[in-house]
This record gives C-alpha cells, sequence and structure tokens, in this order.
C-alpha cells in the first residue's frame, strides 16, 4: 500500500476551491445548454463561454493537485475520473470551436452526462458508503513507477472521451427518434445524417485511441510481469469494448450501416465502457485495483 504525501494547508484549500468552482461552472454551463435546446437561443453563447470557463478552472485544479501530489493524478477513482472528464471537455470543445453554434445541441448531452460523473464521484460515495472514492494524496505503487503510465492512462481518457461523445450524439439521435417530428425540441436536434456522422467521428477517436491504450497495456504489462496479457477482468472489459466499437465501425465503413442498429451499437459500447471504469473496480477484483 502506497503512502500519502502530506499536502499544505494552503495548497489543500486551493484545490478543493478550484474544484468546487469547476463543478459549479460544469452546472452553470449545463443549464444553459439544456436551455438553448429548449429554444433559449441566446444562451447557446453564454453556455459555451461558462464550459470553457469551468474547463480553465478544472484545469487549474489539475495543475494544483499535481503539484500536491508530485506527479501526473492518473492514480485511483477520483484522479482518473476527473482527467476523464477533463479529457470529455477537451474534445467536445474542440469539436465546438470548428463547428460553433451548431454544436451547441451536443453540449447539452455531453455536459449532462458530466455531471453524472462528477455526481459519481462526489454524491455517490456519500449515498453509498460501501463505494469508497478517496481522495487522499497518494504516493505511487511501485507497480505503477513507470513511464508508460502516462501514455497508457492519457490514451485510455482520450478513448473514453471520444466513446462519451459518441454515445451522447446517440442520445440524441434516440430522442430525435421518438419526437414529433416538426416540434420545436425535434427541430432544434440536428438531423439522421449530421448526428451520424458526429457519432461516427467521435467513436473513430475513441477506438483510436482505446487501441493505443490495449497495446501500451501490453508492452507494460510484458516489462512489469512478464506476460502481455493475463485475462484481468480490466484487460477483458476494455478488450470488450474495444470490439464493440470495431464492430460498429466495420459495420458502418464496409456494410454501410446506419439508422437504429449502429446507434444500439455505439450505446452498448458506451455500457462496456462505463462498466469498465466502474462496474469492474466495484464488482471484480483484479491487478488494476489501485484505489
Amino acid at each position: 500500500m502506497a503512502g500519502t504525501i502530506e499536502v499544505s494547508s494552503t495548497g489543500l484549500y486551493l484545490e478543493n476551491i478550484l474544484f468546487t468552482l469547476a463543478v459549479a461552472g460544469y452546472l452553470a454551463a449545463t443549464a444553459g445548454y439544456l436551455a438553448f435546446l429548449c429554444g433559449r437561443k441566446g444562451l447557446g453563447l453564454y453556455a459555451s463561454r461558462m464550459l470553457r470557463l469551468a474547463f480553465f478552472l478544472h484545469s487549474a485544479f489539475l495543475i494544483t493537485r499535481t503539484v500536491n501530489v508530485q506527479r501526473v493524478p492518473f492514480v485511483g477513482h477520483f484522479e482518473f475520473g476527473n482527467m476523464f472528464i477533463w479529457a470529455c471537455i477537451l474534445v467536445y470543445l474542440w469539436t465546438e470551436w470548428r463547428l460553433q453554434d451548431s454544436y451547441y445541441a451536443v453540449g447539452a448531452f455531453l455536459t449532462s452526462l458530466i455531471v453524472l460523473y462528477i455526481g459519481y464521484l462526489t454524491v455517490v460515495p456519500k449515498i453509498f458508503p460501501k463505494v469508497t472514492i478517496s481522495r487522499a494524496h497518494s504516493l505511487l505503487p511501485p507497480v505503477l513507477q513507470s513511464n508508460w503510465l502516462k501514455v497508457h492512462v492519457s490514451a485510455s481518457v482520450l478513448g473514453y472521451a471520444g466513446f462519451t461523445l459518441a454515445f451522447a450524439v446517440a442520445l440524441m439521435w434516440l430522442l430525435k427518434a421518438r419526437l414529433q417530428e416538426g416540434s420545436a425540441f425535434e427541430c432544434a436536434l440536428p438531423n439522421f445524417a449530421v448526428l451520424e456522422e458526429y457519432m461516427y467521428r467521435a467513436s473513430v477517436f475513441g477506438f483510436l485511441f482505446q487501441t493505443v491504450m490495449i497495446i501500451t497495456g501490453a508492452i507494460w504489462a510484458d516489462t512489469s510481469w512478464g506476460r502481455y496479457w493475463g485475462w484481468d477482468p480490466k484487460e477483458m472489459w476494455a478488450l470488450i469494448t474495444w470490439f464493440v466499437f470495431a464492430v460498429y465501425l466495420h459495420a458502418r465503413f464496409t456494410r454501410d450501416w446506419s439508422g437504429l442498429r449502429t446507434v444500439v451499437l455505439v450505446v452498448a459500447g458506451w455500457f462496456a465502457m462505463l462498466f469498465t471504469w466502474v462496474g469492474v473496480a466495484w464488482l471484480l477484483a483484479g491487478i488494476h485495483s489501485f484505489g
């Protein structure tokens, strides 16, 4: 078990206040995007600016956390979750910058997912005491003291970010399919062809980084344990997630699949990703249990 790091009261206060402000900013941005989706078009730009401010505050929090723990904050549910959330916003803001107001509707769904992720890290442990998500400033365990950690986990958070964005768009597709054609809410959502293109590109992005994550993990495992693959639950579910998105991309690219069956594959892939992150941690013990 790795020991803990003593953090100054100033460092701890700065870290906590930046995290709180970032969360408040994400909540405000989500409200703005949802209002935009409901017809308050003028709030789209407000939501975008608020999200950028929250992203800046979150970046400052991660930098402060890095200084406090004297390493890149990749270890444990709390740190990984924050890096994952940060990566989701980074990927979304890049797409929003390229497509501007045509992407604000996606922001409503993406930021809503971000709020759920934050709730998992902060609220769920208070409601369910068995879910222990520690914020402790821990030393890096010996097994993780490798440069492969940065590459492996960076690829993981970017892969998860791509899958999250794809899932957000899949939810938009499902909602649009159920809404009355011509209604105000239905018209606020992009058309099906645009949604499927967004979903495809986000999935490609996530799939590429998921591939890098699996490959670097295998190389790292070989240098650490003398084998590339150990059938660990985390490894298995990461591979399942990769396989589901591989099927989706193959079907779309070579078979011209579109519509509901591709959306179902993306939704299934996201649930596999979510289980890899959350379910494995609490239901299946393995060598990837680092807190």
